[in-house]
């Protein structure tokens, strides 16, 4: 009389060792790359850092095969034959922190109703989807489009300094702008002071792109050209004071992960906070750099020019 076999042992007695060692673990990741010692932790020290491959999205799976790992420790000079007891073939899968629409639009509202004029409400947003981002937090960036009733936005989710997607959404707005205008015409050079502005009420159609929306826009700063008073103005219109000056030694400074590198450059430009500058090295006039303005004795690595 026959004995039945369980169905379980049935699979492994068919698939033999090999299969039955291809029954994969899954492991989750955090970062953009996937190491040696996400998908085997009990491997040596000195291995646990070497790179096999691209992480997914966040939130996505991928698998990643004993071969992989073995040709991974190769390119590295390590013994490849370590991998040779993993599964032949693990999923990975990506940390991710989801953003449902609803939170999305939360944000948005938020961040735009701090760039809005005073008297200008948020009825709805809408084109917003929703998204997943590597854990460990995130913002919301709006860029507001001309201000109209019916106003374009694009929306940027960063993580840490990364921006980690970008969204189109539309705002329907309601109210009367209250834009600060001047008070009276002034000259270029002249620097805004509170006295100079108040508010007008405007309505949202008639702002010009790139209004000056809140006060704190205007005050403070310098004018670049002369402006008439009672009047929207664009934000191009004014420019932060500057805190470092033409010809002046500043130091230049370039992070790097691990690394912080500072030299001393020369000013080619005035520069307010936040500006872009170009500098050239002590030692070396022939090279400009474009660099921002951090403070009054810092710049910060924007990108490198040529040779002029």
């Amino acid at each position: 009389m026959s004995r039945s076999i369980p169905t379980f042992a049935l699979v492994l007695a068919l698939l033999g060792p090999a299969g039955a060692h291809a029954a994969a673990r899954g492991v989750t990741v955090d970062g953009d790359r996937i190491t040696v010692g996400d998908l085997a932790p009990t491997m040596p020290r000195a291995v646990l850092d070497i790179d096999v491959a691209p992480a997914p999205a966040p939130g996505a799976r991928t698998h990643i095969t004993r071969a992989a790992v073995a040709e991974a420790l190769r390119r590295a000079g390590a013994d490849e034959t370590l991998a040779d007891g993993l599964p032949s073939r693990q999923e990975v899968k990506r940390a991710a922190e989801a953003i449902d629409v609803e939170g999305l639009t939360a944000e948005v509202r938020e961040a735009a109703l701090a760039e809005l004029p005073l008297g200008i409400s948020i009825e709805r947003v809408t084109g917003l989807s929703s998204t997943a981002v590597p854990p460990g937090g995130h913002r919301v960036e709006v860029v507001l489009g001309r201000l109209r009733r019916s106003t374009t936005a694009t929306v940027h989710v960063f993580v840490g300094t990364k921006r980690w997607t970008t969204q189109q959404a539309t705002l329907a707005l309601t109210g009367v702008a209250k834009a600060p205008v001047l008070r009276r015409a002034m000259a270029p050079g002249t620097t805004v002071t509170d006295e100079d502005v108040h508010l007008r009420e405007v309505a949202i159609d008639e702002l010009p792109e790139g209004a000056i929306t809140r006060t704190d826009q205007l005050v403070g700063k310098r004018l670049r050209t002369r402006q008439g008073g009672d009047a929207p103005l664009r934000r191009t219109a004014a420019e932060p004071l500057p805190i470092i000056t033409r010809g002046s030694v500043v130091n230049l400074v370039a992070q790097r992960p691990g690394f912080t590198i500072t030299r001393q450059v020369v000013a080619q430009q005035d520069g307010g906070q936040g500006q872009v500058i170009r500098v050239k090295p002590v030692d070396d006039d022939t090279r400009t750099m474009v660099v921002t303005v951090h403070g009054s004795n810092d710049v910060r690595v924007h990108a490198l020019g040529g040779r002029r």
